[in-house]
């Protein structure tokens, strides 16, 4: 793919969107590898992509709201989530520059049904929450024993009042909270490169898969970390990620997404 890495996701989408939502709060942390130690954890068809000198694993979280599925209405059900994920940036051999999900944490378990089914990206049930208060931008998920094997036995368990977790005890696992202060625009070469990617690969019945995604050029700003903790990371193959300071903070106040097929990497 060729143009300018803030215009990568403007293009046409080449087929008609399957999803649109509004991005709200996004929050996008990012950190140096070397390209060796994130290969296993990327779709085959794929590698880790090097921007400046490094490859990059990140953390991004962020609000969806008005979610919907053309040519219908947004859905009140899949119409607001937080969501906090763990990824790793992508290219392919035809110059795609994408992201590959280790995990999307959320509550919204039907998202969950359909991001497994139809997409292939690897959506986790979590407890996971957003808040803000002017530049300061929070986002939490708490993942509990089994909740992601059976979202929907966990579902009506919590409904009925009769969850308890593993050996009768709710016991929080696999945790991530950060908050930062948005700060001023940020104008440096390597922030569109880790925030604006063309779309996702994923593994879906045994292949590797690449979704388009649209959005308009992002208004990307600074941000400083107030706070950073948590072991999601050891859980998808990231272990000790947060063990220091990121390498890059950056905030996106919001924008509005498109994804769309795109096709079959291998």
């Amino acid at each position: 793919m060729t143009g300018a890495p803030a215009d990568r996701a403007a293009g046409p989408l080449r087929h008609r969107p399957v999803t649109v939502h509004a991005w709200e709060d996004v929050v996008f942390l990012h950190w140096r590898r070397d390209p060796e130690a994130l290969a296993g954890l990327v779709p085959r068809g794929t590698r880790p992509d090097v921007v400046d000198g490094s490859a990059w694993v990140g953390l991004s979280a962020y609000v969806f709201r008005d979610t919907r599925v053309p040519p219908f209405p947004p859905s009140g059900r899949l119409g607001s989530m937080t969501e906090v994920t763990i990824e790793v940036l992508t290219v392919d051999d035809r110059d795609r520059h994408g992201v590959a999900y280790r995990t999307i944490d959320t509550a919204n378990v039907p998202a969950i049904v359909a991001a497994h089914a139809l997409l292939g990206v690897p959506y986790t049930f979590a407890h996971a929450r957003s808040r803000r208060r002017g530049d300061s931008i929070a986002h939490r998920s708490v993942r509990r024993p089994n909740r992601a094997v059976h979202p929907f036995r966990a579902a009506r368990a919590v409904r009925l009042g009769s969850w308890t977790g593993t050996g009768g005890t709710a016991r929080p696992r696999h945790a991530a909270s950060v908050r930062v202060v948005a700060g001023e625009s940020a104008t440096s070469a390597l922030a569109p490169e880790l925030t604006t990617r063309a779309g996702i690969h994923a593994r879906h019945l045994a292949q590797t898969v690449f979704w388009q995604r649209q959005h308009p050029p992002l208004a990307v700003r600074s941000a400083r970390v107030e706070r950073l903790e948590g072991d999601l990371p050891d859980a998808v193959g990231v272990p000790g990620l947060f063990d220091r300071a990121p390498d890059s903070a950056l905030v996106v106040d919001a924008t509005t997404v498109r994804y769309a097929w795109g096709e079959v990497v291998r």
